[in-house]
């Protein structure tokens, strides 16, 4: 079968051009005669088309050898992988651990075997913070005018009530004032306590109480003054039905609460807080840097800016206690929180500085390690190469206890070789393949008279040998294994030391492991071993990682990127377009659409020279009747 359908001539079978009469006078098979007279043309077009697919073949096997670099790259060389051999903890083979539920331990390069006692934790370390002492918004009151009780009680009656809407944490209520709210302000008394209870009595309903009977909402009247708070929550007062004139009695505003809303401007926020803002700018420091913000920014804005910025606090505002906080990122002792500013007293009115600003200094980690006593100005400490974490005080005599086990390490290692011998083997099979000049690819005639099984298993023969003795995978293939066999760190080991070696002639390049030895120079070796992967430049891992760079490097402009990456391009980036490789396809399928147009001319060219042919012999036919009627009537 490889022989009738590999010609290279046996391609476009069908004409593009008929034009004009096909042997009807003649008996000549113009189809086959004009497709004859073209034959060159078209096996131009077949060869150039089997051109493009054998590229367009080759670029996919350079990108498959791009991905298998990529992926061992991203397993074995990435600063983000947990198996990354250029970062020195992976080579860290003593396990921390400890029984205490009070710290916990994590093991670092410079650990080694042994226990570590801490005999007391007398003190955690803390943040120094500043918080303001009194609530920042105003309280939900009157203000300074006394309820109008003569005006809130005109038109109560029997058959009468005014209402309005209390909110408390989303949840909202309609309080209304009726003929028995009246007849106990009208008790005998005093008028305001006698409000401030009948007031009280209608919210309760309204809400309920806590379990221990106190109420939810407090009503206070100081003289003469409505007062309502409720401990942890957010109070808002609206009209009923847009009647704002029960609020008017009461010395209330429509929507008036008491918490300040942090996504507001401050403009719209300055006479909600306690100590009233005011001014159009307000410029102040924390710890040397400075903020400035203007009256149309919101304090959700300020927050942002003051905790992205590099000032060491977080500012925070809760909404139950109703208090801003600056917290420093530093622990320890220390004056860790400076806070100065202008004029405009935006810090004052938030309670962080002046008399309403509480200070709460930090505090030092204080414990007894190993019967030292030790200060540290935060939770995370390192005693001998393990990171400790205290988490709580105790009393009690904590052992933390560090193990040599290097059974993660020895199978990442083992895993590494076996994705190396892998990644070396494609590479090896790649350019060794000997591609059969019997197959090649398949014009659309030809796979019309094939079945599907036909055509992949033929071109799964056709794609063999694509990169055949390739100069770039050669290139890349050599340098890892000069690189592999030649690395050594000066005065400490080589990978032979540690048990891996050449597989063998026969093998090309890969590696086998004896275990033993492995096993034996992690245990006795493990700093040496970090630095054979590790010493910058000249460590095994740095110089693959750079090895597989200038192999597959997507970034950077046209030119500058890596060979493989250069000659095929790789998918979802600039490359993927700009290659040598398509290029190359894109300027062949340029010179094929020139020769269709050149065949079309062609067979133009000949059915009108065959047509003249048909016409002429038809008109001589014509005259060779008439003349043989004449020669019968004589």
């Amino acid at each position: 079968m490889a022989t009738s359908v590999n010609s290279s001539t046996s391609a476009l079978s069908s004409l593009s051009a008929k034009t004009g009469m096909a042997g009807l006078v003649s008996g000549l098979d113009t189809d086959s005669l004009v497709e004859s007279l073209t034959s060159a043309s078209r096996a131009k077009i077949t060869k150039s088309q089997q051109k493009v697919q054998t590229m367009e073949w080759k670029q996919t096997a350079y990108r498959n050898v791009s991905k298998t670099l990529k992926e061992f790259q991203s397993k074995y060389l990435d600063v983000l992988s947990k198996t990354n051999f250029r970062s020195a903890s992976l080579y860290n083979t003593i396990n921390a651990s400890t029984n205490s539920t009070k710290i916990s331990v994590a093991s670092t390069s410079a650990a080694s075997a042994g226990n570590i006692t801490i005999n007391k934790i007398t003190q955690l370390a803390t943040n120094q913070s500043v918080t303001g002492v009194n609530s920042a918004s105003k309280p939900l009151s009157g203000g300074v005018d006394a309820v109008d009780t003569a005006g809130l009680l005109a038109g109560i009656d029997a058959d009468n009530s005014k209402s309005f809407l209390l909110k408390m944490d989303g949840q909202v209520r309609t309080i209304t004032l009726d003929n028995d709210f009246k007849n106990t302000v009208q008790l005998p008394g005093d008028i305001n306590d006698n409000f401030k209870a009948a007031l009280q009595t209608k919210i309760d309903a309204a809400f309920g109480k806590k379990s221990t009977g106190e109420a939810l909402v407090n009503v206070s009247m100081t003289g003469g003054v409505l007062g309502l708070s409720a401990s942890g929550s957010q109070l808002t007062v609206n009209a009923l039905n847009g009647d704002a004139g029960t609020l008017g009695f009461l010395k209330l505003a429509e929507g008036q609460t008491d918490r300040i809303s942090t996504t507001k401007t401050l403009a719209d926020i300055a006479s909600s807080f306690a100590t009233p803002l005011t001014g159009d700018e307000f410029n102040f420091s924390i710890n040397g840097k400075q903020f400035n913000f203007k009256s149309t920014d919101t304090l959700t804005a300020v927050m942002s800016k003051v905790n992205s910025a590099d000032a060491g606090v977080t500012m925070a505002y809760s909404s139950i206690t109703d208090k801003f906080t600056l917290t420093s990122k530093i622990s320890g002792m220390g004056d860790n929180i400076q806070v100065s500013e202008s004029t405009t007293k935006l810090m004052e009115s938030l309670g962080l500085t002046g008399a309403g600003a509480g200070k709460i200094d930090g505090k030092n980690a204080e414990l007894i390690v190993n019967n030292q006593s030790i200060v540290r100005t935060s939770n995370s400490i390192e005693v001998d190469g393990v990171k400790i974490e205290l988490l709580e005080k105790s009393d009690d005599v904590i052992t933390i206890s560090s193990k040599t086990d290097s059974t993660s390490l020895k199978d990442t290692i083992k895993s590494f070789v076996t994705d190396y011998n892998n990644m070396i083997e494609m590479m090896n099979k790649s350019v060794k393949e000997n591609a059969d000049s019997d197959y090649l690819p398949l014009t659309d005639e030809q796979k019309a008279d094939m079945s599907e099984k036909e055509i992949e298993n033929w071109e799964s023969k056709a794609k063999i040998g694509l990169l055949q003795n390739d100069s770039i995978l050669k290139g890349i293939a050599s340098k890892m294994q000069s690189m592999i066999y030649g690395s050594a760190v000066s005065g400490g080991i080589s990978l032979y030391d540690m048990g891996i070696t050449s597989a063998g002639y026969s093998e090309n390049g890969k590696l086998k492991i004896d275990e033993t030895k492995l096993t034996t120079a992690l245990e006795t070796k493990g700093s040496a071993i970090q630095q054979l992967f590790t010493t910058d430049k000249t460590g095994i891992a740095q110089q693959l990682n750079e090895i597989i760079n200038v192999a597959t490097k997507t970034t950077g402009a046209k030119g500058s990127r890596g060979s493989l990456i250069e000659m095929a391009g790789y998918e979802s980036t600039l490359s993927d377009t700009e290659n040598s490789i398509t290029d190359s396809v894109t300027k062949t399928n340029k010179s094929i659409t020139a020769l269709k147009t050149k065949l079309k001319t062609e067979e133009t060219y000949y059915w009108g020279k065959f047509s003249a042919l048909e016409t002429a012999m038809q008109q001589l036919n014509s005259q060779s009747s008439i003349l043989a009627q004449f020669s019968s009537g004589a």
